[in-house]
């Protein structure tokens, strides 16, 4: 398995709609989280190049991608779509997205309820009202903006834990990015 990831460093509409001539930007690097750090100076750059006030952020794909099957995707997008040479970039990081180049399965609940016990006695409910047979040391907790992720090792039967929490704003999400970081241009 490697630790190949996709990074999407984004200014979205919806952070930033009474920045006066703000345009939405997006970047995606295909990186290996051992140079997550370079990835962080390009984010904090972008973040510069915007104009004052814009809120840019940083994600990662919460699985791993499988190189091997990217490099084959990638020599058969290629030649199928023969993309301009300016979007070799592009049709990389679309190609690494794909669901069937991960390397993991991980699953992201993205709890939007920012209360640490809440989120406690969610991630308890995932062993109590499922079968899962992973210690909970395995369940990564993520501050966000709104709340928490909440990053599972694999996937296992929701219904009766989404049931339980119905009244709460969680979406599962099986293949998704994972928020890392906000920056707000001064």
């Amino acid at each position: 398995m490697s630790d190949l990831y996709v990074y999407l460093i984004r200014s979205r509409n919806k952070d930033n709609k009474d920045i006066p001539n703000f345009k939405e930007r997006t970047q995606t690097i295909l990186e290996y989280k051992e140079n997550e750090d370079k990835v962080v100076e390009e984010f904090r750059r972008f973040a510069v190049d915007g104009v004052p006030g814009e809120q840019t952020r940083l994600y990662r794909s919460v699985n791993s991608r499988n190189e091997e099957k990217i490099r084959e995707k990638l020599v058969i997008r290629l030649l199928r779509d023969k993309p301009s040479v300016t979007k070799l970039n592009r049709t990389l990081a679309s190609v690494a997205q794909q669901v069937e180049n991960r390397d993991e399965s991980k699953w992201l609940f993205d709890f939007d309820v920012d209360d640490e016990i809440i989120v406690k006695n969610f991630v308890d409910d995932i062993f109590v009202q499922t079968d899962v047979d992973y210690p909970i040391e395995k369940i990564e907790r993520h501050k966000t903006p709104h709340g928490y992720a909440i990053v599972v090792p694999y996937g296992f039967d929701t219904r009766k834990l989404m049931e339980k929490w119905k009244d709460y704003d969680i979406t599962l999400k099986r293949d998704e990015l994972l928020f890392l970081d906000i920056i707000t241009k001064e």
